[in-house]
């Protein structure tokens, strides 16, 4: 019995383009985002349960994938909480706040910022969900639409790797799809980050 979930990055954002750290703070889908999860809608199967972030553009983006069909909201879905740098300029945090921008960015094991999420929190929340909705759903094809932090976390927990390599490619550009097949109890990544779909410009790959 095999049990397949699509892992689907929202389409690109505005605060994407601008370079602005995004975590639970959100901004609209571009024009090329919405574009590009229309693109990608064809190469999704139907699927028997949508699972998404409760956050604007995640929901922005199930909604044109998914039109009209339920879609179920998991908090642990959303993007890394990043406290008070949602919202701001990544250049302005490599003037500002130098060290742990660059930690977050070039030594993720190291990063930790007060009232801010470390990589390792998100993957604690990321993984559980995984476990529980491949539980919850054998058999099934399920979607799940999310953010860079926990998509790379789940993917990880299939084929681990390092917490300091967690930004080596691939990448997951926004409106990428990555699939997992489930047989007899062992997941193995399908496909990772693909884009194939679609040719744009990948500005935000965060």
């Amino acid at each position: 019995m095999k049990t397949t979930i699509y892992l689907i990055r929202h389409g690109q954002t505005e605060w994407n383009v601008a370079r602005r750290m995004q975590g639970r703070l959100d901004s609209p889908l571009t024009a090329l985002g919405i574009d590009a999860a229309r693109q990608l809608s064809s190469e999704i199967p139907e699927v028997g349960s949508i699972y998404s972030s409760p956050s604007g553009r995640t929901l922005q983006t199930a909604n044109i994938l998914f039109r009209g069909q339920n879609v179920i909201c998991d908090d642990r879905l959303r993007e890394i909480d990043l406290g008070d740098w949602e919202g701001r300029l990544q250049a302005d945090l490599d003037v500002e706040d130098p060290e742990q921008h660059t930690r977050f960015w070039n030594a993720p094991h190291l990063y930790q910022k007060e009232g801010a999420e470390t990589f390792a929190q998100v993957a604690e929340r990321a993984t559980e969900f995984f476990r529980e909705i491949a539980e919850r759903h054998p058999g099934k094809v399920i979607a799940v639409v999310s953010h860079t932090t926990v998509i790379r976390s789940i993917l990880f927990s299939i084929e681990p790797r390092e917490l300091s390599e967690f930004w080596n490619p691939p990448a997951i550009y926004p409106a990428s799809l990555s699939e997992i097949e489930i047989f007899d109890g062992s997941a193995r990544i399908v496909r990772f980050g693909c884009t194939a779909h679609h040719e744009h410009d990948h500005s935000g790959a965060y």
